[in-house]
């Protein structure tokens, strides 16, 4: 049993916790309410409190509510808090542990290093036609299916439709395979993928196990997720590169582009600032692709399902950006969307942003404190004493729906982020992407694949409510799901000019 002494020993305010499961709410657990509201309600509550306390099962966690403390602990205290808390233990998926997120210290800075240029605009205007490509398939799709049914509309559940999309771009982009999951439904990579990238209930509870008792799971050599379905991803990879290095075959993708950052790693050699033995080899190459799967299939296929959402319940937004995307279309004059023709996009940027808004890829983010480090203000006031070990937490969702930083928080206006608008908003609590160095590496390319997909989608179709889309989303996400019970179904509608 843990003792729960942290926080009042450190005179930090907290909501008395019970036994094993701390400050979670048991119907949370149940999943019967969403965590979500329940971690926007407690920032709330605090307003007056520049940090408080929650236990996460028996781990404290101190949550940040005071910008200048996010400043401190994200970007001029870095080198304090590098390293997030682990997501996944070593000994449930020990493959993981060498993902960019989950490496620590300077393993963490080589990677990242050695990572960065695969995310540059050049590298990611020869991958933009791959994206595309899935985008025209998956709105082929639905013409097909609008013949089928002969209705002159159809309603999607998009959880499974942007599954599909998703899959089908990470199999181009990443793994440098072509699938067309909307019409071979049941191809390999989709179904063993869906099965990896889905966190279901078994796989928290084991996580959760984890938390509660790490030595037990450990001797019992518990395993998150099935040793035959990550070696298929392993034998993907490999045969892959294999392939790729006797036939001198060069193709834009995620593959190509890492296989490229490890030969530069091996040629340059070890850089001069490491303290540890730095490597750069297939199993850190196959960690990133499993990375990038996980981020690229549940949390993008979410984003565009709450998009979409979004979309269909403002129809004025929806008609503006369909002004817009009729606009590029016409520049197009035919031509396929290319990359260059995204940035022409401008109210697109402002829709995205507030998606981003209401409904960040991550709702929270977190730092380990490395060192310990007493933090004062400008006047030397204490703001706030951490050690080493202690887990900080950045309430990203909660901050994003806060009234006092974004006035009216509930409504999707899509013109906060204006230029001229832009100055309202107060530094370090729009942070959809992370701050400081180790923010997402990826931003760029998640939000290339959001814009081509959504450009097709509008441009083709009206969107609008169906009879099971739901009315309010909150508080239908139970536990920690980020997707309704009720899934997330839309009405498409073509559009006579399409």
């Amino acid at each position: 049993m843990a003792p729960y002494k942290t926080f009042r020993e450190r005179g930090i305010v907290h909501d008395t916790p019970k036994p094993l499961i701390g400050n979670i709410n048991l119907l949370v657990l149940l999943g019967r309410a969403p965590f979500l509201k329940l971690l926007v309600d407690r920032y709330i509550e605090l307003k007056d409190h520049k940090i408080y306390g929650f236990y996460n099962m028996r781990e404290p966690f101190f949550v940040l509510r005071d910008v200048e403390l996010i400043k401190r602990v994200g970007i001029q205290d870095f080198e304090h808090f590098i390293n997030h808390r682990p997501m996944i233990p070593e000994a449930g998926a020990s493959m993981f542990t060498k993902s960019l997120k989950e490496l620590k210290d300077d393993k963490w800075r080589e990677m990242r290093n050695t990572l960065t240029p695969s995310f540059t605009s050049s590298k990611l205007k020869a991958m933009f036609e791959l994206i595309n490509e899935c985008s025209v398939e998956g709105v082929r799709y639905i013409e097909e299916e609008l013949l089928k049914a002969n209705t002159g509309e159809i309603e999607l559940e998009m959880k499974d439709y942007f599954g599909r999309f998703a899959n089908d771009v990470i199999a181009s982009a990443a793994f440098g395979i072509k699938v067309n999951s909307f019409v071979d439904k049941k191809n390999q990579f989709y179904t063993l993928g869906k099965s990896v990238a889905h966190f279901s209930y078994l796989v928290m509870l084991k996580v959760m196990l984890y938390g509660i008792m790490p030595s037990v799971m450990k001797a019992l050599r518990i395993k998150l997720f099935n040793a035959k379905k990550i070696d298929y991803f392993n034998s993907l990879v490999f045969d892959a590169m294999k392939y790729r290095t006797e036939h001198n075959i060069i193709r834009p993708d995620m593959i190509h582009l890492l296989m490229e950052a490890k030969r530069q790693f091996q040629q340059n050699g070890i850089p001069e600032h490491s303290t540890e033995h730095a490597e750069f080899n297939d199993e850190d190459l196959l960690a990133q692709c499993l990375l990038f799967f996980f981020v690229g299939f549940e949390i993008m296929s979410a984003s565009l399902c709450f998009l979409t959402y979004e979309l269909c319940q403002n129809p004025a937004v929806q008609a503006k950006l369909y002004e817009e995307i009729l606009s590029v279309g016409q520049e197009l004059q035919g031509k396929p969307l290319n990359y260059n023709m995204l940035s022409k996009m401008k109210y697109m940027d402002l829709v995205i942003s507030e998606l981003l808004r209401l409904w960040p890829p991550a709702f929270s983010l977190d730092r380990v404190c490395g060192k310990d480090i007493d933090m004062f203000d400008e006047n030397r006031e204490l703001l706030a004493k951490f050690r080493k070990g202690d887990v900080v937490v950045i309430p990203i969702i909660a901050m994003q729906r806060d009234p006092d930083n974004f006035p009216e928080p509930e409504l999707f206006k899509p013109e906060r982020f204006l230029e001229e608008n832009k100055g309202n908003i107060k530094p370090f609590t729009y942070l959809p992407f992370g701050l400081g160095p180790r923010s997402c590496i990826g931003n760029r390319m998640a939000l290339m694949e959001v814009k081509s997909i959504i450009y097709h989608l509008v441009s083709k179709f009206e969107l609008v409510p169906a009879e099971k889309t739901v009315q309010n989303m909150m508080q239908s996400l139970k536990g920690f799901n980020m997707q309704p019970k009720q899934k997330f179904w839309i009405k498409l509608v073509p559009r006579e000019a399409a």
